[in-house]
C-alpha cells in the first residue's frame, strides 16, 4: 500500500513538473514576441505628435528601454508639416549634436553632408530631475524627419 501511494505521487509530480516546463519552454519560444527591452514606434510617434502615424512611413527606428527610455524615429512623410505635441515647448538649436547622433544610430551619412537643409529643435521637461528631452531634426531637402525621446537615469 505505501509503495503505491509513493508511485501515485511520483507520476503526479512529475507530470505536473513536466507539464510547468513544456508550458514555460512553449511560452518563452513561441510567444516572445521579440526583444522585450524593444521600444513601439507607433506609440512613440502617437507621443510625440498629433498627426496620424498612417500619415508617415517608418524608415527607421530603434531604441530601448534598458536604464531608462532612449527611442528614435527616421520618417518620411508627403505631409510639409508634422504637428507636435507641445510644440510651443521647442526650442530651435544648433543641428551639430543632434546630426551626430542620429548619425551613429542611423549610419544616415546625409546628415552630416546637408547640415544646411538641418532643421534642429528641442524640448526638455524642467520638472524631471534627470536626463530627459526630444529632439526634432528635419532635413526639407530629402522630407526626412528623426525624432528622438530620451528619460535616462544614471
Amino acid at each position: 500500500m505505501l509503495l503505491t501511494f509513493y508511485k501515485h505521487n511520483l507520476a503526479g509530480s512529475w507530470s505536473a513538473g513536466a507539464g510547468f516546463y513544456i508550458g514555460l519552454s512553449l511560452m518563452m519560444t513561441g510567444c516572445s514576441g521579440g526583444d522585450p527591452t524593444a521600444t513601439d514606434p507607433e506609440l512613440i510617434f502617437e507621443d510625440g505628435f498629433e498627426t496620424s502615424y498612417d500619415r508617415v512611413t517608418l524608415l527607421d527606428e530603434g531604441g530601448t528601454m534598458v536604464r531608462g527610455f532612449s527611442a528614435w524615429l527616421k520618417l518620411s512623410s508627403e505631409l510639409t508639416d508634422l504637428r507636435l505635441r507641445r510644440s510651443s515647448d521647442y526650442e530651435f538649436v544648433d543641428c551639430e549634436r543632434p546630426a551626430e547622433w542620429f548619425h551613429q544610430v542611423s549610419g544616415d551619412g546625409a546628415l552630416l553632408v546637408n547640415r544646411g537643409a538641418l532643421t534642429c529643435q528641442r524640448f526638455t521637461e524642467k520638472r524631471f530631475d534627470f536626463d530627459n528631452g526630444r529632439w526634432l531634426v528635419s532635413d526639407n531637402s530629402r522630407g526626412i524627419i528623426y525624432y528622438r525621446v530620451w528619460k535616462l537615469n544614471h
